[in-house]
């Protein structure tokens, strides 16, 4: 199959395959010129046979001016789906597993207080200490909800979080339990201590 470059007119030889059923860009290797070539009408690709019996060589003379064959580009949507892909499982995975996400404890942690709160700042050893209680003031047994401790500066920037999981509980109607977190080596600027019921899709979003 020849082709020619559209800019200065040089003739080339090349396999039909090399330009394939789509086209491809190639390069006069003359004038540099670039150009999309496509298959010419009469041309017909024939399908690819695994492991041919017989492979045709092409007998191009050592004087032929061959063009350069640029590299095939890959549409950007290729590179787009697999984040698609990956996106779409994760959405699949926080609804088929919606007990691991804690989503039923969202209800629940809107029905409890956090009550007694008493912190204990311990400067010289660098360490904090945190007891409160989590009540339950409704009529019904709820579960108990992920508690999540941080401390923060003065900027609201957050220094250090723990999360307290203690899921495997029910509450019953007026019924509270206590919990005890502790801090060490906690930065002389902390200002404040933030207190969260919620679950682990809250806590990552906040």
């Amino acid at each position: 199959m020849y082709i020619t470059c559209p800019k200065c007119g040089t003739h080339f030889l090349v396999q039909p395959e090399q330009i394939g059923h789509f086209g491809r860009k190639v390069r006069c290797s003359k004038c540099a010129n670039i150009w999309h070539q496509q298959l010419n009408d009469d041309i017909k690709l024939e399908p690819v046979i695994a492991n041919p019996k017989f492979a045709y060589k092409s007998q191009l003379g050592s004087g032929i001016n061959l063009p350069a064959l640029l590299p095939i580009k890959i549409p950007q949507y290729l590179y787009t789906l697999p984040m698609l892909f990956i996106c779409l499982i994760i959405i699949l995975s926080i609804i088929l597993f919606q007990d691991f996400w804690g989503f039923n404890y969202s209800d629940a942690a809107k029905l409890l207080s956090i009550n007694d709160i008493h912190i204990t700042n311990n400067k010289d050893a660098g360490k904090i200490t945190i007891t409160y209680k989590i009540v339950n003031s409704s009529t019904q047994i709820l579960p108990m909800p992920l508690v999540r401790v941080r401390l923060f500066d003065k900027n609201n920037t957050a220094l250090k979080s723990h999360v307290a999981d203690q899921t495997d509980i029910a509450l019953s109607p007026k019924q509270s339990v206590s919990i005890r977190t502790e801090f060490s080596s906690v930065p002389d600027i902390t200002e404040k201590i933030d207190i969260t019921l919620g679950n682990r899709l809250a806590f990552i979003l906040r």
